[in-house]
């Protein structure tokens, strides 16, 4: 198995305990005992949990370990992986996009950490305002690596759809994400490019993006406006029986 496939395997077995097992506090256990009971390298794992840590699941405390984060109680988000477009259309408003601007550049050693890529990589970076029936509504930025991706800065994304840019042109298909969402409020720069007063609340979105083969394709960093975008979640009571 591929040590990409295999790693992001690894932290999705890790977000699953997480979500069923280990609970807001906990101390999870060492990382080599991770690798016993995992059956996977000390490399994997480490890449594994960092990703977690990086996603706010769990957080590292120097000489203590590491510990389930409080923020893993948000971790719900909508069931089902679909574009921006796709989302409009859903809600029933008009969709369209302004490119803020695309370039390439070596990334942050955090993105590119949670991208599985070497720290410095190069990344094509893509910044437009996302609008809804016209008005702006969300400040989106994807990073992706320019290796796997070389020459999407000749795509109009004013226009045209990442997505199906990767499908048609590169053959990848986003299969799976995994999206966190944080409350906060809008920056000066940001309330301009959403045309909302500075200190307005919005909410602060992360998407990282997996293939057919659980490779991470893109990181999506989004500020979206709060009084127009509702997040909605779906549960379900699970039913156990007892004696």
């Amino acid at each position: 198995m591929a040590p990409t496939v295999l790693y992001a395997q690894t932290a999705d077995a890790l977000r699953k305990r997480i979500g069923e097992g280990w609970r807001v506090g906990d101390r999870i256990p060492s990382e080599p005992k991770l690798c016993e009971e995992f059956g996977v390298s000390s490399i994997t794992m480490r890449r594994a949990v960092g990703t977690l840590v990086a996603e706010g699941l769990l957080i590292r405390l120097q000489g203590k370990g590491t510990f389930v984060s409080a923020d893993h109680a948000i971790v719900q988000g909508p069931p089902d992986l679909t574009s921006f477009t796709q989302d409009m259309i859903t809600r029933g408003w008009g969709s369209s996009s302004r490119v803020v601007g695309i370039t390439i550049g070596p990334g942050s050693a955090d993105v590119c950490l949670r991208l599985g890529v070497s720290p410095g990589s190069a990344l094509t970076r893509i910044e437009r305002v996302r609008l809804a029936d016209g008005q702006p509504i969300a400040i989106q930025v994807a990073h992706l690596p320019s290796i796997a991706f070389p020459g999407l800065e000749r795509f109009d994304f004013g226009r045209d759809s990442l997505y199906e840019v990767l499908r048609l042109h590169y053959e990848v298909q986003a299969s799976g994400a995994t999206e966190m969402y944080r409350a906060s409020t809008a920056t000066e720069p940001e309330a301009a490019m959403l045309e909302v007063a500075p200190g307005s609340p919005v909410f602060r979105a992360t998407r990282l993006t997996v293939d057919s083969l659980g490779n991470h394709i893109e990181l999506v960093e989004s500020v979206i406006r709060g009084d127009r975008y509702t997040l909605q979640l779906r549960l379900s009571a699970r039913h156990r029986t007892g004696r």
